[in-house]
């Protein structure tokens, strides 16, 4: 088996000669644009799928039997999926998963329905019905599970320039309104946006409840997460008096005050705090503090009623544990941090989380109130890496890290690897 461009043409058939020229271009043209095609009457083994495409995560397009042909039809374009323990065996033993008799993919194209999909990453492909595969030229070899280089997710950076100092908020009021209106759950900060912003373009249409949320008796506002806002908003567009402006830097004081006190308790859960990280680690201080001043909430669910999002103990819990770049005096282990840059990880999560959107969204229609995880043999893959990940009932991220196993004391029971 293996690709077949080397095809000498020596028979005196002249059909069959006919088919070998025909093959032997149909190759040239394929390794013309980094492909290659591999065949075989009888099928792959577990060994040659990881070799040629599985180890590499190269897409491949493969050509089945009849037999796979009228379940998944006669071509589909996949990637093939591994459970970590499944990549640990390989890695450790080419032939670990041979006598397993299917594997498992990510069809790509959408070509199939919704169970389809499912059975098909579930239950995988019998190998013998695998009769070519059309394989991709290989990512980057970063992005192999073998691999202790960084990673580095695939985005694309556009440039921008802000052209005026002037802030129209009438198009996120309307953002946050249709989010409202359809059901969609707000951020803490999105809900206090929209009452800063309600106060500027709609104050005759504040509800008794809203009412009550920002003012006192007197009418003055005392919501101070409102305040920060909308005085945020004044200061952008050149209003602030020069109350404002004292006021605007109070509660500036106030809101970073709150988030350092957050930040020293997660801290001391690590035998940590502030005041020593800056004494010792002036450099990640600095770094903790910059992020600390400048976080934002972010929601990761553009499509579905549920929310999903970045909260500021979800950033803490998870940027102090796991990012290389503020790691001390060996906290949690270095084979917990991030293969990632600091500035690469906040990319990564969106990625993961919006391909895991979907299915999030599902789970919370039929439970509402439960947890939303992925873990273990679910754990999501990604370039490289198994992310576990923890979603709270409120829809703000638990956890989210690097899944470690240990590559060392994987058995090679097929039944266990497999489960």
């Amino acid at each position: 088996m293996g690709p077949d461009s080397n095809t000498q043409i020596t028979t005196e058939n002249p059909i069959s000669l006919v088919n070998q020229k025909i093959d032997f271009l149909e190759n040239q043209m394929v390794e013309m644009y980094g492909n290659k095609r591999y065949k075989s009457a009888d099928g792959f083994t577990q060994e040659e799928i990881y070799a040629y495409a599985g180890a590499m995560d190269c897409v491949a397009t493969l050509t089945l039997t009849q037999e796979s042909a009228k379940v998944y039809g006669k071509s589909l374009t996949v990637v093939f999926f591994y459970h970590q323990k499944e990549r640990i065996a390989l890695e450790k033993d080419k032939t670990a998963l041979n006598n397993v008799s299917n594997v498992k993919a990510k069809e790509l194209l959408g070509r199939l329905e919704g169970s389809m999909h499912n059975k098909l990453l579930k239950d995988g492909i019998p190998t013998k019905d695998i009769v070519e595969m059309l394989v991709g030229p290989a990512s980057e070899i970063n992005n192999t599970y073998a691999s202790s280089l960084l990673r580095k997710p695939n985005v694309l950076e556009i440039p921008f320039e802000i052209e005026s100092n002037d802030v129209d908020i009438s198009c996120m009021y309307g953002i946050l309104y249709h989010y409202i209106a359809n059901g969609i759950g707000l951020t803490p900060e999105e809900h206090n946006e929209y009452l800063a912003y309600k106060i500027v373009l709609e104050r005759e249409n504040l509800t008794e409840k809203e009412k009550e949320e920002i003012f006192d008796k007197n009418g003055k506002i005392i919501n101070q997460e409102v305040g920060y806002f909308l005085l945020s908003w004044k200061k952008a567009t050149g209003k602030l008096t020069e109350q404002n402006e004292a006021d605007l830097k109070q509660l500036t004081k106030n809101r970073i005050a709150k988030r350092l006190e957050l930040a020293n308790k997660e801290l001391l859960n690590m035998g940590l705090s502030f005041e020593k990280l800056a004494k010792k680690y002036p450099e990640k201080a600095n770094l903790l503090f910059s992020k600390i001043v400048n976080f934002r909430e972010h929601r990761y669910n553009v499509v579905g009623k549920h929310l999903l999002y970045m909260s500021f103990e979800s950033f803490l819990h998870i940027y102090l544990r796991h990012v290389k770049e503020l790691s001390v005096e060996n906290q949690f282990g270095e084979r917990s941090k991030f293969q990632l840059e600091e500035k690469d990880l906040e990319a990564t999560i969106a990625i993961v989380l919006d391909a895991l959107n979907d299915d999030y969204q599902a789970y919370k229609n039929e439970h509402p109130n439960n947890r939303f995880f992925r873990k273990g043999t679910m754990a999501y893959y990604y370039q490289g890496d198994y992310y576990d990940i923890d979603i709270l009932p409120d829809g703000q991220i638990g956890s989210f890290y690097k899944r470690i196993d240990n590559k060392d004391t994987v058995s090679n029971s097929v039944s266990e690897i497999v489960e």
